[in-house]
């Protein structure tokens, strides 16, 4: 999970972390451990957040398929 790269695309789409857990269905302390990794994201909260930050296919890898943790 590349945290920073996340954080770096909600920046630049304009998504704050309250709209992203909406678009989503989670909670921001769901968010937090996710994101920290703590805890996975789902497939379905993957493609939400795809859809929400308008990623691509290549951007989606390098944020949740990424070697380095957050």
């Amino acid at each position: 999970m590349n945290a920073r790269e996340l954080k770096a695309q909600m920046i630049l789409k304009g998504v704050n972390a309250d709209q992203l857990c909406k678009a989503v269905k989670i909670s921001k302390a769901a968010l937090s451990r996710k994101t920290n990794g703590h805890s996975l994201f789902t497939q379905g909260e993957i493609c939400a957040i795809r859809d929400a930050l308008d990623l691509t296919d290549q951007q989606v890898l390098s944020i949740f398929f990424d070697r380095e943790v957050s």
